[in-house]
């Protein structure tokens, strides 16, 4: 197989050359370079059967098969958006995609489904997502209820349970832990707290203490909450006005059942994309022959 990966600009170096590194090294029989208007000496390969670009205009040679792997997941008018139309349906290449969600863009104008595959951005192979899920105990509450064992969907994700969950005696305690097989069985976790990037949580405090530490903050909103306010005697003003309504609502992120929470999780995959990339360009390899 001969590949060239070719960029427009010096930017599209940051996505082509882990693309580069991941085919150097899974597959050493491939012949592969990178040329283009890189700002580096060009690594020519003549007459490759697969050119893959980072720009949906690119002026890339003609090759058997063409992806665009894009150069970032804003469209700035252009990319991903009907400026482009013509080219992103006229054009004779495949479209490697962020996420569902541009996958879903390309549709919309007119793509066809079997040239788009998802694949994350090349750019992130070596880097990871760190999601803490720390709920609280309370019945009405707790993300438990909304979001189960869910939670397990999310690829290295870190569970702490609350005391009373992990040890408690009532039947819905028994019933929470129930649902996480897998957690950590202290009650100190400063130090996962500070590995995190992203951490969900709901009433308890953990979220707002993701968000004074400039993290990312999920907060699942348990559809009961607002009766635990009220047999409190806590009218509506004041509720609206508790820190664990009003912080997330304006520093964080509030999300109402488990398949927000996963949406809100899954914007796009982390890691892995030029694994995908080289798997899709055999695939297409083999169909155009």
């Amino acid at each position: 197989m001969k590949v060239l990966l070719y960029g427009d600009w010096p930017l599209a170096l940051t996505y082509l050359e882990p693309l580069y590194q991941y085919i150097t090294t899974n597959e050493p029989e491939w012949e592969v370079g990178i040329a283009g208007n890189t700002g580096k000496p060009a690594q020519l390969v003549t007459n490759p059967d697969v050119v893959i670009t980072c720009d949906e205009l690119s002026v890339a040679p003609d090759a058997p098969v063409k992806v665009c792997i894009f150069h970032g997941m804003a469209s700035k008018g252009q990319a991903f958006s009907t400026a482009r139309r013509d080219a992103f349906v006229n054009r004779r290449q495949d479209y490697a995609v962020p996420s569902d969600y541009y996958r879903d863009l390309l549709l919309s104008l007119g793509v066809s489904e079997d040239r788009i595959v998802v694949t994350g951005l090349t750019k992130h192979d070596q880097l990871e997502r760190r999601v803490l899920y720390a709920p609280t105990h309370n019945t009405e509450l707790s993300a438990i209820p909304v979001v189960k064992d869910r939670i397990y969907e999310v690829s290295g994700v870190k569970v702490h349970l609350h005391m009373y969950t992990r040890t408690g005696t009532k039947d819905h305690h028994k019933l929470f832990r129930s649902f996480y097989p897998m957690h950590d069985e202290r009650e100190d976790i400063s130090d996962v707290l500070a590995w995190a990037d992203t951490v969900v949580g709901d009433m308890g405090s953990i979220v707002m203490e993701a968000l004074a530490l400039g993290k990312r903050g999920i907060q699942v909103l348990n559809p009961k909450y607002r009766d635990f306010y009220q047999r409190k005697g806590i009218s509506e003003s004041e509720l609206e006005r508790l820190p664990e309504i009003h912080i997330p609502r304006r520093y964080g992120l509030v999300v109402h059942s488990a398949d927000e929470l996963m949406e809100a999780l899954n914007i796009a995959p982390v890691g892995g994309a030029s694994a995908k990339i080289v798997d899709w360009i055999k695939r297409r390899s083999t169909s155009s022959h």
